[in-house]
């Protein structure tokens, strides 16, 4: 089944040639949105295996920046099961695109049915295109992944929706990274929403430390006594078990940014971070 794009010319630039222009501004550290977007600082010359990573869905023009820091810094493996919260309330909890592919302006990006159907014999995950009819967060990061991975890339949408069957889920994705080594995990997540900038920051280094110390539980108990409305906390949750299942001992903190730095706005932002574990 193919899922059409819905969210170019909201979330992202739905002309072909200007969103090629936008993705050579944004890894060449010179994108900016009305002069207010700050400049990339990518300096990293050899890039970083791994095989999970966290990466942020707002529209471009507010968390592309910190995309393309991510991204410049690592270098992925071409099949990517990815995570994304479900913002619709609609379809089911393990929610997994079987077939087909995913298009953007760049063109479609295939499912890789192998690893869907291995995700799909267990009995965490369910086939349902519903989820993920209308759900922007998988769809918005797909244009800065066929920019640094061309053809070659394949991806398995998985959505969560709820804490039922977390642990089990990671340790099917971890088992199925290990049985496929071309296979890797994005999870897609913005951090905390609306707050003013300083108490956001606050809120989002919180669960960004537990994260960087790979500490899944601590991450779970902070998002909720502190009230932090990140949305892919579940997804990242589950790179936390997985990345320690895969023995990866470290977690790197590539970029962070606030919606602030585009709109100029410091008393409702939301936050952005990318990172990965090796």
């Amino acid at each position: 089944m193919i899922r059409e794009m819905q969210f170019a010319g909201l979330f992202y630039e739905e002309n072909e040639i200007q969103l090629e222009k936008n993705m050579q501004a944004f890894f060449q550290g010179k994108f900016s949105f009305n002069g207010n977007a700050a400049e990339n600082t990518l300096k990293f010359q050899t890039k970083q295996k791994t095989r999970i990573c966290l990466l942020p869905h707002a529209g471009h023009i507010y968390s592309g920046k910190i995309t393309a820091e991510t991204l410049a810094e690592i270098h992925l493996p071409r099949k990517l099961i990815m995570l994304c919260p479900n913002h619709t309330g609609l379809g089911r909890h393990g929610a997994v695109w079987e077939s087909g592919a995913f298009t953007t302006p760049f063109g479609r990006v295939p499912v890789a049915e192998d690893i869907a159907d291995r995700l799909l014999k267990t009995k965490w995950f369910r086939k349902d295109y519903l989820a993920h009819q209308k759900e922007h967060s998988i769809e918005v990061i797909l244009p800065f992944l066929q920019y640094t991975m061309g053809e070659e890339l394949e991806i398995v949408p998985v959505s969560l929706a709820g804490i039922e069957n977390l642990p089990q889920m990671a340790e099917s994705i971890s088992q199925c990274m290990q049985e496929h080594e071309e296979t890797g995990l994005v999870v897609s997540s913005d951090m905390n929403h609306f707050a003013a900038e300083k108490e956001n920051k606050r809120k989002d280094f919180l669960a960004l430390d537990a994260i960087r110390a790979m500490n899944e539980k601590a991450l779970i108990r902070t998002v909720i006594e502190n009230d932090i409305s990140m949305c892919g906390v579940l997804g990242a949750y589950v790179a936390v078990l997985a990345a320690k299942k895969l023995n990866l001992q470290n977690c790197r903190l590539a970029g962070y940014d606030t919606s602030a730095s585009v709109s100029g706005d410091t008393s409702r932002v939301v936050g952005y971070a990318g990172l990965y574990f090796y």
